[in-house]
């Protein structure tokens, strides 16, 4: 199947977008594989479609270890994994790290400036393969980046690298780093009640806090990034992430769910998605924006959900997914629960906008909200558009696969008021 995707406004930009191509032509060779973290040592395609795009002339491979507070542990588990589906060139461990691994003799916090070092950098010469392992993404970026923002010798030589024709890959924060504007912290409701944030507090903020933004390696040349997407419900952030200031044509996100990838290919703008979860593609160009601070607002976003297969590509904007078209033979006919809460079925966005709304015939507004128990609060409301699609299909046995196309998604600032209308005394209690 194939949907063209077209969006409000985007004449106003393309003369601006061509300029931008033209000069990103010669620099737009090679292929990323950027990976939602918790990536399985069983997910063969992951692991083969990254050793199946390292050029024969480029066979060399260079983990990168900076984000890990266990910099040789991780690094070598990479490698392992590698050689366990059939990669036998080299592999380098690249000292850049600020962490010291316990397990090991050497201190890896001494490699801090390793990305200065211009012999290092030299060795990159006939690597085709580039690794960024997880961990904290912002140890990546103070590592690679000069005070300044500029390259420092090693970033140069993986980006010379990539211009000709080799792969970088990356997990978690090493997939965080790939877009030019980086999340750095915060979740979702916290994102999407409270003011930005300008301070880094530590790892401890990715899973807690005030969004806060910083800058990128800008491997992929469009958009921002979001990872581990799905299990830390981490849609409202990237929406938040994708408001003004941010220009105009950068206001695309792409959401990738741990155990998932997506294969990008630099000169075409080809995204193919690989592994169990989804791709979640968040287009904010044409969207309104309103308020600021806690009093955050937007309508109109474009929201897909791709699966494993299904492919995007973000020069041309087609969409190309299998299966069934399911908008007009819906196999679902009842009024779905509008509310909050794990009592609801279908957690999972994919599920949700599947079953839910795009599977369902007596169903084309969804509305789902989010609080805190001080009130604070926001309300998701998923429209079904008339250029809305569904597609179905079985994944694998009997386990329903669904991929969307331009659901409309509006959210808003709302206030909650929590009380219990019964009450029953527990018997294990929680100092507060």
């Amino acid at each position: 199947m194939h949907i063209g995707i077209a969006g409000l406004g985007r004449a106003l930009f393309g003369v601006l977008i061509a300029l931008a191509a033209s000069q990103l032509q010669a620099a737009e060779r090679g292929k990323l594989m950027i990976v939602g973290g918790a990536l399985r040592s069983d997910n063969a395609a992951v692991y083969r479609g990254f050793i199946a795009s390292i050029p024969a002339a480029l066979p060399d491979v260079a983990i990168v270890p900076a984000a890990s507070g266990r910099p040789a542990y991780y690094a070598e588990a990479f490698r392992q994994d590698l050689q366990r589906y059939g990669f036998t060139g080299k592999v380098h461990i690249l000292p850049v790290a600020v962490k010291d691994d316990p397990d090991t003799s050497v201190d890896e916090s001494r490699w801090s400036r390793g990305a200065y070092d211009r012999i290092q950098a030299e060795r990159l010469a006939k690597v085709g393969g580039i690794w960024f392992v997880g961990g904290d993404q912002t140890r990546v970026t103070d590592t690679f980046l000069r005070p300044d923002g500029k390259d420092t010798p090693m970033l140069a030589a993986i980006r010379r690298q990539l211009e000709r024709g080799a792969i970088v890959g990356g997990t978690s924060a090493g997939a965080a780093i790939m877009s030019r504007t980086m999340i750095a912290a915060g979740d979702s409701l916290s994102a999407l009640t409270q003011p930005q944030s300008g301070d880094y507090a530590g790892m401890h903020s990715q899973e807690s806090g005030r969004l806060m933004l910083s800058t990128g390696l800008g491997f992929l040349q469009t958009g921002i990034v979001d990872q581990h997407f799905d299990r830390k419900s981490r849609l409202g952030r990237l929406v938040r992430a994708l408001a003004p200031p941010l220009p105009e044509a950068e206001r695309r996100g792409f959401g990738i769910d741990e155990d998932t990838a997506i294969l990008v290919d630099r000169e075409s703008g080809d995204m193919q998605v690989l592994g169990s979860g989804n791709l979640v593609l968040v287009d904010a160009r044409g969207a309104d924006f309103a308020g600021d601070g806690s009093r955050f607002a937007v309508a109109d976003i474009r929201l897909s959900v791709l699966s494993n297969g299904d492919s995007y590509n973000w020069k041309t904007e087609a969409l190309r997914a299998d299966g069934g078209a399911t908008v007009g033979n819906e196999a679902f006919g009842y009024r779905p629960q509008q509310g909050a809460g794990i009592a609801l079925p279908n957690q999972r966005l994919d599920q949700l906008l599947g079953f839910s709304l795009l599977d369902n015939r007596e169903s084309r507004e969804l509305r789902r909200y989010a609080f805190d128990e001080a009130g604070q609060g926001v309300r998701f409301r998923f429209v079904q558009a008339e250029d809305s699609r569904g597609f179905w299909r079985y994944g694998s046995g009997t386990k329903d696969q669904y991929s969307i196309g331009e659901v409309r998604l509006s959210v808003e600032p709302v206030a909650v008021y929590v009380k219990p209308q019964v009450h029953v005394e527990p018997q294990v209690h929680v100092e507060p």
